[in-house]
């Protein structure tokens, strides 16, 4: 089956338990990694509860938002969960949505660029175990020293990117990149960029891991499974980058005239607009034998990690998580 990972949202609102039965279901299917959102919720947290439920799966966050978190503590909470699950640890760390950094929780608008490099460069001095004395236009750290040495410094940092600046960042400085809300066209373009960046850097862009979350509807039912992609594009549409992702491709006039249906409050006629290559697009979904294709046109994209994001419709997380583990089992693991 090649890697295959799983994120699960915290907007389906599960209890931390709930995220540590779903962690070891994936991995009795075979999947090779699983991550926790970070939507009002505390991602490191929850894959805590996914590492101590789990003995092989690789764990982490997709993301864990680095506007909310000193990148000394990240590191040190990092640093902890890798220890505690085995090495399996993966840091994924992203500016997440500036409307809700800066609008709903009031948090200073400190240029996301270059806070994400000196987030990576603190994590990874703080990694190493050894003093870190550090100054740069957002952090500064001063002879910080952990009390317990980090058990490895090179822990995997990947970033979330959508835009050429932060997909060109990671190409740079990350272990790894995360796509999202991309087809696999626009996909292709993006790992172009990650690579073209990291040999600029003077790196091998085989060591910059493409991993790609997908939103994902498993169903035999084409009827919902077109109707939960169409509700997760127009979530999309509202996204503060979406104008800029979609500039200049076939899609951009559909997806800006589903964001003027919904800001006029016109729900009904935003999903209406949503039109079926728009959503195959962006959407996995239907059933399992088409839902596996399409997870393969992004392998052929140049995506590593695809990352399943099983996404509600009409609010059942529960059952959409569900059908995308069984669907995707892994037949080495037919039996467990």
């Amino acid at each position: 089956m090649g890697q295959l990972g799983l994120s699960i949202s915290s907007r389906g609102g599960f209890a931390p338990l709930a995220f540590a039965d779903y962690a070891r279901r994936a991995e009795a299917a075979g999947l090779t990694a699983v991550f926790a959102t970070e939507n009002a919720s505390d991602a490191m947290a929850l894959a805590g509860m996914m590492g101590g439920a789990t003995t092989r799966i690789a764990v982490g966050t997709a993301v864990t938002n680095l506007y909310l978190r000193h990148p000394a503590l990240a590191a040190m909470t990092a640093a902890t969960l890798d220890e505690a699950c085995g090495g399996r640890f993966v840091l994924g760390l992203g500016t997440v949505n500036p409307r809700f950094n800066f609008e709903t929780l009031g948090l200073p608008q400190e240029p996301p660029l270059t806070r994400t490099r000196e987030y990576v460069e603190v994590v990874r001095a703080v990694l190493s175990g050894q003093p870190v004395t550090y100054s740069g236009e957002v952090f500064r750290l001063n002879d910080f020293t952990p009390y317990r040495p980090p058990p490895r410094a090179d822990l995997p940092i990947y970033l979330a990117a959508l835009l050429p600046g932060m997909l060109r960042l990671a190409g740079e400085v990350a272990d790894g990149v995360l796509l999202n809300l991309m087809s696999a066209r626009q996909v292709r373009v993006a790992v172009e960029r990650v690579q073209a960046s990291a040999e600029a850097a003077g790196r091998d862009p085989a060591d910059v891991a493409v991993a790609c979350v997908l939103p994902c509807y498993v169903s035999d039912s084409l009827p919902a499974a077109r109707q939960a992609a169409r509700q997760l594009v127009a979530g999309y549409a509202l996204h503060p980058s979406a104008a800029r992702l979609f500039a200049g491709s076939g899609d951009a006039p559909q997806m800006a005239a589903v964001q003027e249906r919904l800001l006029a409050g016109d729900r009904d006629g935003a999903l209406a607009t949503v039109g079926e290559h728009l959503a195959t697009g962006l959407v996995v979904h239907g059933p399992p034998d088409s839902c596996l294709e399409q997870v393969a046109a992004f392998r052929a994209a140049g995506v590593d990690l695809p990352v399943l994001f099983p996404i509600a419709l009409d609010g059942d997380w529960g059952q959409s998580l569900s059908a995308a583990v069984d669907a995707f089992r892994d037949p080495v693991y037919a039996d467990a």
